[in-house]
């Protein structure tokens, strides 16, 4: 038992000792671990980190003086969290966290806080602390920042000059720094060579053309950390504005509105401004003048001579600028300020002046209102009498135009026109030329008057001349008729007209007149003979042309006579054993046609004639007899045709409008035209009667036109026209003519009278309005509709149903329709009559006769109505002319209906 004991004891024993030995041997070094671990911390600038150092020992209670030290061995201070007030005004949306920081925990760790890592913050940061408050602990890391690819001067636009060197700007910033490559627009890899050079921050494009235009790719990357990123940086080639060549100096109108170009060339397309070169003025803000900057547009409103200079134009992009200088200058338009009118005596020379003022100093040309073309310059092609010159002053800008005529005639005296012209415009202005002469009587015509039987004539004298002449007048040598005769003459007017009444009493003041005429450049004289007038003698020739029963017809030949025209031909005729007191006679104008009618067949006549003229009616003369000759056929008809056609062509297509003269009817009137057409065709040069398609029509004597109608189109037709009369047909009057083309599309002339358009329109609205009348009449007696209907029920004093409960009354009863029920049984031959004589609310049907309504009747039938208040009741009453049949409905509420 002790020994058991004694074992136990010495078992426990190296169980203590074994327990001792374990706790030396799990005894560690005291040390501080970082974490994240690693010696170095490569971390993005710009991201927040947290690097927290843990003391590794056995007592962390025992762990003091925990720290962190920046890369200068500066302590880097603890965060200490300030409370603050509920109602401060300080914004908490702001962040009050330092951007590094410590902080310590519980288990006795100390953290180190990066808010937003910066460049500068990369370095060794150690951390420190004492252990059992002698033994010391360090533990230290090293930040490398890492910075991601920023671009900081590559533009995505970018805008070379062409034909200039240029740099394609890609500046990146990384760290690690990173290298860049450049790529085309087709994505194909760019290399230093005579056109590009590839510099550290851009691409230099030599020599820049418009093909460098397009999209090249930056492409920047950083080997060690694997970033790669690419910049697309559009290249648009600008060119530098041209402007356009203008044509200087530019002429502008004054008092209108004028308009200047200026073009120019560029890329992109230039804006444009205009400066006055005098006063430097920017004219888009002007008042008269406005500016156009996108077409470059100069706008002067309402010029002025003040607006003469020099402009410059400018025009500029982002690429540079070009000017150009334009002269203007003000065209003023001309104006006239002299232009006289003249006089010159004939024979003598003149000069017409006309003053004009304008710029640039306008010609000045002339034309006589009397012609179309104003003068040439210089002498006249067609009179050189006349010169036209120019003197014009640059200076002053006036022109003076003259018109020179050497030895002026009358002719020349009228009404001119001064013409100016320069470049601004015309202006016209009138002038008068009086060409003084001595009296002329050239226009004058009467040198012989007539008169007879004391009749007073007048003597017209018309002298012309400038200034007007007076006028006198001298008879037998250089007597003055008023002096020497004052009952037979009268003098009416002393110039320039002048008229003298003779009253010829007897021969001798059938004699010779002067007029004489006088100015102040001379005196003219004028001879009128007045001669006695005579009745005309006999005809010189009178011959039968035409004669048949009824009708003559005569060639006549007036007679010659020297004082005044025959006016009229006569004829006397009789029958041969009459007088001449009773001889009948007719008058024809002279050459119409001589023709006498109603004349007697078979009778011999005689004939005289005589001749009219101012004085009267000659003597008869010229005896003729001649026998009429026997009733005949008429004479051929002469159908109406264009002379000189082969064919008349017709306005219509399926007809053809005839047209004749009446021909003599030989003593028996006319009593119809025959008148027949067939088709034709040319064959061989000779015209070919179709004899199948002849056809003949009769009209009436009296007419003189005739419809051929219901003709083939496009075809040719001869037509033959007969006169008839009792003794037979005359010979056939002939003409061909050729219908239209094609379908006839006027209107086709109608031989008989028409209806108007509003004859028309009426007959058509009146048969709407009846055919409607009898419809609604049917509507209203058959199905109770329509508006005589609504009329009907409108008329009623009390309503319908109302009247139907006092059928019991005789006034009161009546049929369901009473005036179309009235009306149709009528039309049946029966009469509803109310019969008071019953002492009974009957009627009486009455039935008429088919022939005469007022024949007696026939039969009558009574029919009592059936009263009741409480229903509504519907009869219908049928007559078949022997019985009639009365059948009543009720609708009620207790009807089964």
């Amino acid at each position: 038992m002790a020994a058991r004991r004694e074992q136990r004891s010495t078992c426990v024993a190296i169980a203590v000792l074994l327990l001792q030995l374990t706790a030396y041997t799990n005894a560690i070094e005291p040390y501080l671990d970082i974490l994240p671990r690693g010696e170095k911390q490569s971390k993005p600038v710009g991201s927040s980190i947290i690097l927290t150092c843990k003391p590794k020992v056995d007592n962390p209670a025992l762990v003091s003086q925990m720290e962190w030290l920046d890369p200068e061995n500066r302590v880097i201070e603890t965060r200490k969290n300030s409370v603050l007030p509920i109602n401060s005004r300080i914004d908490r949306t702001k962040s009050t966290t330092p951007p590094m920081y410590t902080e310590l925990h519980q288990d006795g760790s100390l953290s180190l806080f990066f808010n937003s890592l910066v460049e500068h913050q990369q370095g060794n940061y150690t951390c420190k602390g004492t252990y059992a408050l002698n033994v010391p602990l360090s533990k230290s890391v090293t930040i490398d920042t890492i910075i991601g690819i920023t671009w900081k001067n590559a533009p995505q636009n970018q805008y070379p000059i062409l034909g200039e060197d240029f740099d394609v700007q890609c500046q990146v910033h990384a760290r690690p720094p990173p290298s860049i490559d450049w790529l085309d627009n087709n994505g194909d890899l760019i290399s230093t060579n005579d056109h590009y050079i590839i510099d550290t921050y851009s691409l230099k494009i030599k020599n820049v053309q418009e093909s460098d235009d397009g999209v090249y790719t930056c492409r920047a990357s950083v080997p060690t950390t694997g970033e790669l990123q690419e910049r697309p940086i559009r290249v648009e080639v600008h060119i530098r504005p041209v402007i356009e060549e203008i044509l200087s100096p530019v002429d502008i109108v004054e008092g209108e509105n004028a308009n200047i170009a200026c073009k120019a060339s560029g890329k992109p397309p230039p804006m444009f401004t205009w400066v006055k070169s005098l006063t430097q003025q920017n004219l888009s803000i002007t008042d008269r003048f406005g500016v156009d900057p996108v077409t470059g547009m100069l706008t002067i409103t309402n010029v002025n001579r003040e607006d003469v200079g020099e402009y410059q134009c400018s025009a500029a992009n982002a690429a540079g600028i070009a000017t150009a200088t334009i002269q203007v200058n003000v065209i003023i338009k001309p104006k006239i300020m002299e232009f006289l009118n003249k006089t010159v005596v004939e024979g003598k020379n003149v000069d017409i002046k006309c003053k004009a003022f304008g710029r640039p100093p306008p010609e000045v040309t002339f034309r006589k209102f009397t012609h179309d073309k104003p003068y040439v310059m210089g002498a006249q092609p067609q009179d050189d009498r006349i010169v036209v010159r120019n003197d014009a002053d640059d200076v002053s800008g006036e022109t003076v135009g003259t018109l020179s005529i050497h030895d002026a005639l009358t002719d020349n005296d009228g009404l001119y026109e001064c013409v100016t012209k320069n470049t601004g415009g015309v202006a016209y202005k009138n002038g008068h030329l009086t060409v003084e002469f001595p009296p002329s009587f050239r226009h004058m015509k009467n040198e012989t008057e007539w008169s007879w039987e004391q009749r007073p004539v007048n003597l017209t004298c018309i002298a012309e001349s400038i200034p007007n002449a007076t006028i006198r007048w001298t008879v037998h040598g250089d007597q003055d008729p008023l002096i020497y005769y004052p009952n037979m003459f009268k003098q009416f007017g002393n110039g320039p007209n002048s008229t003298l009444r003779v009253t010829p009493i007897d021969q001798r003041f059938y004699t010779t007149y002067k007029c004489i005429a006088m100015n102040t450049h001379g005196t003219r004289e004028h001879l009128i003979d007045l001669r006695e007038a005579t009745k005309p003698g006999e005809l010189l020739s009178v011959k039968m042309a035409e004669v048949t029963a009824t009708t003559i017809t005569f060639d006549l030949i007036p007679p010659t006579h020297p004082d005044l025209p025959i006016t009229s031909l006569t004829v006397q005729y009789k029958e041969e054993y009459d007088v001449w007191q009773h001889a009948k006679n007719k008058t024809w104008s002279v050459g119409t046609m001589y023709a006498i009618d109603g004349l007697k067949p078979q009778t011999p006549y005689d004939f005289r004639f005589a001749a009219r003229n101012q004085v009267g009616l000659g003597n008869w003369g010229n005896f003729y007899r001649e026998i009429t000759p026997g009733r005949t056929v008429p004479k051929e008809p002469r159908i109406l045709t264009t002379p000189g056609n082969e064919y008349e062509i017709s306005r219509f297509s399926q007809q053809y409008e005839l047209s004749w003269v009446t021909p003599l009817d030989n003593g028996q009137p006319i009593d119809m035209y025959l008148i027949k057409y067939c088709q034709i065709r040319r064959v061989l040069g000779d015209w070919e009667t179709l004899g199948s398609t002849c056809q003949s029509i009769e009209v009436n004597g009296r007419t003189t036109r005739q419809y051929l109608k219901e003709l083939r189109y496009d075809t040719f037709y001869a037509v033959e026209l007969q006169a008839h009369n009792m003794l037979g047909y005359s010979k056939p009057g002939y003409m061909k003519f050729k219908t239209a083309r094609g379908v006839d599309t006027s209107v086709l002339q109608h031989q008989g009278p028409l209806l108007s358009s509003g004859a028309i329109i009426g007959i058509v609205l009146a048969t709407i309005f009846i055919i409607f009348t009898i419809i609604d009449a049917t509507c209203c007696c058959v199905r109770k509709t329509g508006i005589i209907n609504y009329v009907r029920e409108r008329s009623r004093r009390k309503p319908v149903d109302e009247e139907d409960t006092k059928l019991g009354s005789l006034y009161g009863w009546r049929f369901p329709l009473p005036y179309c029920d009235q009306k149709m049984a009528n039309v049946a031959g029966v009469t509803a009559i109310p019969d008071s004589g019953s002492g009974k609310n009957t009627i009486r049907l009455v039935k008429h006769t088919a022939i005469d309504e007022k024949e007696p009747l026939k039969e009558e039938k009574k029919i009592t109505p059936i009263i009741d208040s409480g229903l509504r009741r519907e009869t219908s009453i049928t007559f078949d002319g022997k019985r009639s049949v009365s059948k009543t409905g009720f609708v009620g509420k207790d009807s089964a209906v």
